[in-house]
């Protein structure tokens, strides 16, 4: 089955991450133990307001140099962070081209500034690369100030792109419309809004689903 409308979220599903880099990258700068659990916290919770865009990139990178070693530069906060990007194997973004050619390739992230324009300096804007070749239109939270799993991202997402839906189906789901994460959480609240949602997992891999598709 052809699809109209291809959207992918970032971190998991085209770019490779190792939350581990980063974690050692902050313990180095001194950030206490106890801040080193990016999902409690007063600095998860810096992080969680920067994805939403309710920071600048320079003011969450003194926030969270204040809160390590004395001495710690806002440039050394960015460089702990963005380690988590390892990388785009050249395959997804060969893939992510072709798919471009024959549907509308979005992308759908919860990310931040820094990430993001890692992401473009490296990958998406890198070379001979626009980030234009790869999606039709970026989707980020930081954008949005709104985030997944929230149904309102979603919502925003499918009415901007046109995405149509099958009156007659079951929960009304999206008939020329794909999401691909590798959250559960995020997979399963697309799913609640209507769009047709896979997981990726370490044994699904989204190059060859296509391949095998077409």
């Amino acid at each position: 089955m052809a699809h109209k409308n291809i959207i992918f979220d970032l971190g998991g599903v085209i770019l490779d991450i190792n939350m581990q880099k980063a974690l050692n990258g902050f313990a180095a700068l001194g950030l206490p133990q106890n801040e080193l659990r990016f999902d409690v916290g007063e600095t998860a919770d810096l992080m969680h307001h920067y994805q939403l865009g309710h920071f600048t990139t320079d003011e969450f990178c003194k926030l969270v140099a204040a809160k390590c070693n004395p001495g710690t530069t806002p440039e050394q906060v960015a460089n702990a962070w963005n380690s988590i990007c390892i990388g785009i194997p050249e395959r997804k973004l060969n893939a992510i081209k072709a798919l471009k050619q024959n549907a509308n390739v979005y992308l759908l992230s919860n990310t931040n500034d820094l990430h993001w324009q890692y992401c473009l300096d490296h990958w998406f804007n890198a070379g001979d690369n626009r980030c234009e070749d790869f999606f039709d239109k970026v989707f980020l939270s930081q954008d949005l100030h709104l985030e997944k799993p929230g149904a309102k991202i979603f919502e925003y997402v499918t009415k901007t792109i046109g995405a149509v839906r099958d009156s007659e189906a079951s929960g009304a789901v999206t008939t020329d419309t794909i999401f691909f994460d590798d959250n559960i959480d995020n997979v399963n609240a697309a799913k609640n809004c209507g769009i047709q949602a896979m997981r990726i997992t370490p044994d699904f891999d989204w190059v060859e689903y296509f391949k095998v598709l077409n």
